[in-house]
């Protein structure tokens, strides 16, 4: 599999399955990754613009950013993967691959993303896959009654009066949260995929479901334009 070949993205940095997950962090402080996309869109629950920037611009890891890595959550997310994406082969039927390196947009500066997983389709689109691990306290955030058929159904079309309100409409729509909405989208964007996946394994009652995600243009070309306007706002290595 060969991502750099749709043009769009190149690699960043080699092989950061292989870094310890600080040097990662650190790392990630350079750019806008597709985790800080519900940000920069404001459907962030937990941190806004502002704070955000202020993590960047501080080159070592802080207290809060050492706890939120210590979350039995978030430990247990990294650890369980590998069983997320194979509930995902297994819902999907296909193969999926772990790409090891991150990337950045050729064409927007300070962008980057990197996969959980990635597969081929019938039409030779390669195809996202977000692995989650989802808390008891997130699991009220997604609709596991809706069916694929009907998400595959939802148009991508402005709705609302706002960018945050787009997104979060649309996220309703296909019963997921809109800060992992975000997400895929800029996941979607660096392999011109025409939609992706979020594979969430639910904690707490341990169940599982793929939900469908289609490409929302005005969300990608949202985030590309928040990435030029504040990508200067981070003192970059």
């Amino acid at each position: 599999m060969n991502i750099e070949s749709k043009g769009i993205l190149k690699v960043a940095v080699k092989d950061i399955q292989s870094m310890s997950h600080e040097t990662y962090a650190l790392l990630r402080k350079n750019g806008f990754g597709a985790s800080d996309s519900s940000i920069l869109c404001g459907v962030n629950l937990y941190k806004n613009l502002e704070q955000l920037l202020t993590e960047k611009n501080t080159k070592y890891l802080t207290e809060e950013e050492k706890e939120v890595g210590d979350k039995p959550i978030v430990r247990k997310g990294y650890d369980l993967e590998p069983i997320i994406l194979a509930k995902a082969e297994e819902a999907l039927k296909t193969k999926i691959s772990k790409p090891a390196d991150m990337y950045a947009f050729k064409e927007v500066d300070g962008l980057t993303v990197n996969y959980d997983g990635v597969f081929v389709d019938e039409m030779n689109n390669y195809i996202p896959v977000e692995a989650k691990l989802v808390s008891k306290f997130g699991e009220k955030y997604y609709n596991k009654g809706i069916r694929t058929v009907e998400a595959m159904d939802v148009k991508t079309d402005m709705e609302g009066t706002s960018l945050e309100q787009h997104i979060k409409l649309k996220a309703l729509k296909l019963g997921i949260p809109a800060y992992y909405y975000t997400q895929v989208q800029q996941e979607i964007a660096g392999l011109d995929a025409p939609y992706g996946y979020l594979a969430a394994l639910f904690d707490d009652s341990w169940t599982f479901k793929v939900f469908y995600v289609p490409r929302d243009p005005y969300v990608i070309r949202s985030i590309y334009e928040l990435c030029k306007e504040n990508i200067g706002k981070i003192k970059r290595d």
